[in-house]
C-alpha cells in the first residue's frame, strides 16, 4: 500500500472512530449516576430556589386545536397531521435546568420530545435540540432540522427505564454546549455539541405523520442559571 493509501485509510478509520464516539451512548441503566439534588421531586416540585412554573398560559405559545391547558395539565394530541405541533415558551433561554414529568400515549409509532434550545419559525418548523421520546428514541438527544441525531442512547436500556402509557420525569441540564439529561434517574444524555444552538425556546412536539401521538404534561418547571 502506497503512503498516500495509508494517510487515507488512517484519516478514515479516524472519522468513523469520531462518528461512532459522538453518536454512540453506552447502557447506563446497571451503574450508579446519581441524580443530582435539582432533579429530584418532592410531591411532584422541585426544591430549591428559582423554579418557575411553566405550566401558565402566560409562559406558553401553543395551538388550541392540539394544544389543551386544563386544571395544570398540559395536554397535546396529534393524529396522522402533515406537520408537527409544537407548545413553546415565550421566553428564550441559555443556560438552564429542566424537570419534567410528562407521559406520551397514543399508537406504537408515537413520537415526542422535550425541545431545548429551539428557534421556532413557525409551530411545524422548529429547528434546535430535542430530549426525545419514542420506540427507538427514549433517552437520546436529537437536533431537529440541524445535525438530527447527536447521541442515541440504547434502546435496551431505554426499555428498561420507560414506564408505558405512564408519567416518565426527565431532568435536563445545559450549560454552554454542553448537554446533560436523565430519565427516570438514569444519565442518558452527556455530550460537548460544538454545533448546537446556545440559547433558545423551551417546549414540547407533537410528530407528524402516520402517527398518533398524545402528551400530558402534569409538572413542567425550568430554573435559569448564572443569573
Amino acid at each position: 500500500m502506497s503512503r498516500n493509501l495509508i494517510h487515507v485509510a488512517t484519516a478514515l478509520a479516524c472519522t468513523i472512530l469520531t462518528v461512532s464516539t459522538v453518536f454512540a451512548q453506552r447502557d447506563t441503566t446497571g451503574t450508579k449516576l446519581s441524580l443530582p439534588a435539582a432533579g429530584k421531586l418532592v410531591g411532584g416540585k422541585p426544591t430549591g430556589n428559582g423554579w418557575v412554573d411553566m405550566l401558565s398560559a402566560q409562559r406558553l405559545n401553543m395551538q388550541p386545536e392540539y394544544w389543551k391547558l386544563t386544571n395544570g395539565i398540559l395536554h397535546g394530541d396529534c393524529d396522522h397531521q402533515p406537520e408537527h405541533h409544537y407548545s413553546y415558551s415565550k421566553k428564550i433561554y441559555a443556560d438552564f435546568e429542566v424537570n419534567i414529568l410528562i407521559k406520551m400515549t397514543g399508537d406504537d409509532e408515537a413520537n415526542s420530545g422535550v425541545c431545548i434550545r429551539i428557534h421556532p419559525e413557525n409551530f411545524d418548523k422548529v429547528p434546535g435540540y430535542q430530549v426525545d421520546m419514542g420506540k427507538g428514541y427514549w433517552g437520546s438527544l436529537w437536533e431537529e432540522g440541524r445535525a438530527g441525531m447527536v447521541q442515541q442512547y440504547p434502546a435496551k436500556g431505554s426499555a428498561k427505564l420507560v414506564k408505558a402509557n405512564e408519567y416518565n420525569h426527565y431532568y435536563i441540564l445545559a450549560r454552554g454546549h454542553h448537554i446533560e439529561a436523565w430519565l427516570n434517574g438514569v444519565k442518558t444524555i452527556d455530550i460537548m455539541h460544538e454545533g448546537g444552538f446556545l440559547e433558545g425556546n423551551i417546549g414540547i412536539q407533537l410528530c407528524h405523520g402516520p402517527k398518533h401521538t398524545i402528551v400530558d404534561v402534569k409538572d413542567f418547571y425550568v430554573r435559569e442559571l448564572n443569573l
